[in-house]
C-alpha cells in the first residue's frame, strides 16, 4: 500500500482558514499532516520528510530547484499583515548597530526586515536569532515576532514602536508581499503526480470554505486567542491566500532585494506543478 502523502501544516492562526475544513469537515484522510513553525517546516521539506505544503518564500528562493510552486495559494499581505512586526525600544531610524532578535521561527520576515532597515530607515543593525519569550531583555533594542507570538505580544503592549513588515514592504515597492507559498518538492511531483494534484485541489477546496466562512472560524479561534471574535475576523481580513501576477511581481521583487543584498547567490524562477 502506497504511503500516504506527508502535507506540511503551519502550526499558526494565520492559515486556519486554508486547512480547518481538510481537517474537520472534509472526509479526506490521504494525507499525513506534519506541524511545525515556518522554519522547521523549510528543514523538513529540504531535508525531504514532508512531500509538499507551505514553506517560506525564502526557502522557495533558496532551493527553487528542488520545489514546483502550487498555484493560487500563498500566505500574503497587500499592506499590513498584523502577524509580521517588528517591535522596538527606540525609533527605527535609530537602530543602527543596535541588536535586533530575529525569531527563530521566521524566514521570510527575518529577510524581509534586513530589506526594510537598509532601504526604509538606512540603518545596520546587529542580528541574533533566538527564541522569543516575553519582553526581552534591555540590551535587545528590537524584536522581530512572527504568527502568533507576534499577535501576542502586540497585545501586551510592552514596547512602544511596532512596525508592520506588510505594510513597511507596500510603502517601499506599492506590491504584496508574499511571506509563505504552497510548494510540491520536484522528485515527489515526478514520482506521484496524481496525489499532488489531489492534495492541490483539496487545499483549494478547503481555502475556499474558509474564506466563505471567516465570522464562524473567528469564533471557534477566539476560545484558543486573547483575542476577540472581531478582532480575529480583522486579522483574518488583512490576509490574502492567493497567487496572482501582482504576487509574483512581488516575490520577483523581493528575490531582487535579497539577491543584490548577498542573501541569495541567483534570482529564482517562479516554476509551477502542472506548468
Amino acid at each position: 500500500m502506497m504511503a500516504k502523502a506527508r502535507l506540511g501544516r503551519i502550526a499558526y492562526l494565520n492559515v486556519l482558514p486554508i486547512y480547518f475544513a481538510m481537517e474537520n469537515i472534509f472526509a479526506e484522510n490521504g494525507f499525513h499532516l506534519v506541524r511545525g513553525t515556518p522554519a522547521e517546516l523549510n528543514a523538513l521539506m529540504r531535508r525531504g520528510e514532508v512531500d509538499l505544503g507551505s514553506i517560506s518564500a525564502l526557502e522557495y528562493g533558496r532551493a527553487f530547484r528542488d520545489y514546483l510552486l502550487l498555484s493560487d495559494l500563498s500566505i500574503s499581505s497587500k499592506g499590513a499583515v498584523g502577524s509580521v512586526l517588528l517591535f522596538s525600544r527606540v525609533p527605527f531610524s535609530r537602530l543602527d548597530g543596535r541588536r535586533i532578535r530575529v525569531s527563530a521561527a521566521s524566514a521570510s520576515g527575518a529577510a524581509l526586515v534586513k530589506i526594510l532597515m537598509a532601504k526604509l530607515f538606512q540603518v545596520q543593525p546587529r542580528y541574533q536569532t533566538g527564541q522569543l519569550a516575553g519582553v526581552p531583555p534591555k540590551e535587545v533594542a528590537a524584536v522581530l515576532a512572527i504568527g502568533d507570538e507576534a499577535l501576542r505580544l502586540s497585545a501586551s503592549g510592552a514596547m512602544p514602536f511596532e512596525l508592520d513588515l506588510g505594510q513597511a514592504w507596500q510603502e517601499l515597492t506599492g506590491l504584496p508581499f508574499v511571506f509563505g507559498v504552497w510548494a510540491v518538492r520536484r522528485d515527489f511531483a515526478e514520482a506521484r503526480p496524481e496525489a499532488t494534484a489531489a492534495l492541490h485541489r483539496l487545499l483549494l477546496r478547503s481555502r475556499d470554505w474558509g474564506l466563505g466562512s471567516l465570522p464562524e472560524l473567528s469564533r471557534i479561534a477566539a476560545a484558543f486567542f486573547s483575542l476577540s471574535p472581531a478582532q480575529i475576523l480583522t486579522y483574518f481580513r488583512r490576509l490574502d491566500y492567493s497567487l496572482d501576477p501582482e504576487h509574483e511581481d512581488g516575490l520577483a521583487t523581493f528575490f531582487n532585494y535579497l539577491y543584490n543584498l548577498g542573501e541569495l547567490p541567483e534570482e529564482p524562477e517562479l516554476e509551477y506543478f502542472g506548468g
